[in-house]
């Protein structure tokens, strides 16, 4: 069974919390498939077509997120390949505001942790679902990169609802 988009369908949370005054910070989340092995789906006349596995990651990123008190998804997008969104995390000191030298760059425990939660939780299904029990399914790391405003923050977006076909590129500036 496939499913065709030339992205997943959640709408995007539009939340502006970096100009709110709320305590949160956005990250831009990319993770890969084991040795980019096309695990997720295909490309057919132009349209993403997620496999069995590839909805699985869909289901499991929202249901990870929604299990975490703290974590708000916004645009995201699955290719073959790849899983490509921005998390906020809310309740984290804001940009710029009290954080200063070392503790700045930490990544937070939060976002590790979600992270880790969803990997474990979308390999195990994606194993059971292909019955290859114990087999990689993502690579061992991740990448992240914090979003330091709100024009940052609408770019990436768009390029998200545009990226169906690309790889995004996260590499820190």
């Amino acid at each position: 069974m496939s499913f065709c988009r030339s992205a997943y369908p959640l709408d995007s949370v539009r939340l502006d919390p970096l100009t709110d005054g709320t305590a949160a910070r956005a990250y831009l989340i990319g993770l890969s498939t084991f040795q980019q092995q096309p695990l997720l789906g295909s490309y057919q006349q132009g349209l993403l077509c997620l496999n069995d596995c590839g909805l699985i990651v869909a289901d499991e990123w929202v249901r990870s997120a929604a299990s975490r008190k703290g974590i708000t998804l916004d645009a995201w997008v699955i290719t073959p390949t790849s899983l490509s969104g921005i998390v906020f995390l809310q309740g984290a000191n804001p940009i710029g505001i009290g954080v200063s030298g070392p503790l700045a760059s930490q990544k937070p425990w939060l976002l590790s942790s979600f992270i880790a939660g969803f990997k474990a939780a979308a390999a195990k299904r994606i194993n059971l679902c292909r019955n290859h029990l114990g087999q990689s399914v993502w690579q061992r790391n991740y990448d992240e990169r914090l979003i330091s405003d709100k024009t940052q923050l609408a770019n990436l977006r768009n390029q998200l609802q545009g990226t169906a076909g690309q790889v995004l590129d996260i590499g820190h500036d």
